[in-house]
């Protein structure tokens, strides 16, 4: 697992160097669409990411240049607006740092699991480079936790990702540890297991003010990412096999 390891690692690190030029070149996030509705997105994101979720429609279409009814008429409300940026960030997210974290499906379970719960972690933690875009991270955590109708679509669409990806492999691990036949965890076992494991993940988000604090305001490096992620998939990996061996 060590080489994976540290591909993942130096990938991170590339990417949040990025990040960095990025923000220091004042360069930002979009398609450069020049159609109304493109126009809205890319203003709706830089004034949300400024100012948070209580800007007016008037500050949005006036940032795109485009018509107060403009919003209403693409989106249907400036939820529905909020929604389409969370999910283009979700998306770029997930295109940064997908599920798998780029671990090939030939690879061992052990390390998939790694991978899944390395890049699980570079999502939440990794600093975007920008402090203009964290506000925006923050809005696309809350809508996960407290669910915002124009935006749940989204959400399930990506718990189901999740399920639909780590399901499978963690039932790879408990038959690869010894389970076998009845004593295989059957489908609420392999959600709770599923359930604990992005728990642990979450922790670092739904508590990132006070973890925060104890570290006076410096962002996670990428090599600490990579311990949480180490300490994430071995707890996990023991709690399997200790399952399994209960059980057999």
């Amino acid at each position: 697992m060590r080489d994976i390891e540290e591909r993942l690692l130096r990938a991170a690190s590339e990417v949040l160097e990025r990040r960095r030029q990025d923000c220091a070149s004042g360069a930002a996030s979009g398609t450069g669409d020049t159609a109304t509705a493109g126009r809205l997105i890319e203003a709706g994101r830089r004034v949300f990411s400024a100012r948070g979720a209580g800007v007016t429609v008037r500050d949005i279409c006036t940032e795109a240049g485009a018509n107060v009814a403009a919003v209403n008429y693409h989106f249907g409300s400036k939820s529905g607006l909020l929604a389409e940026v969370l999910r283009t960030l979700l998306d770029e997210l997930l295109e940064t740092f997908p599920l798998d974290g780029g671990v090939t499906r030939d690879a061992p379970a052990e390390s998939r699991l790694y991978g899944f719960v390395f890049a699980f972690l570079c999502r939440v933690m990794l600093p975007g480079g920008c402090e203009r875009e964290c506000l925006l991270g923050r809005l696309l955590s809350e809508a996960f936790v407290r669910p915002m109708p124009s935006f749940e679509p989204y959400a399930l669409r990506h718990r189901t990702d999740v399920r639909d990806y780590l399901v499978p492999l963690l039932a790879e691990i408990a038959g690869k540890d010894g389970a076998s036949g009845e004593n295989l965890p059957d489908d609420d076992g392999l959600f709770m297991m599923m359930r604990s494991i992005v728990a642990q993940i979450l922790f670092y988000n739904t508590n990132r003010d006070a973890i925060m604090a104890q570290r006076d305001g410096a962002p996670f490096t990428p090599e600490e990412i990579a311990g949480v992620a180490r300490h994430i998939t071995r707890f996990s990996l023991g709690g399997i096999r200790h399952r399994s061996e209960l059980n057999s």
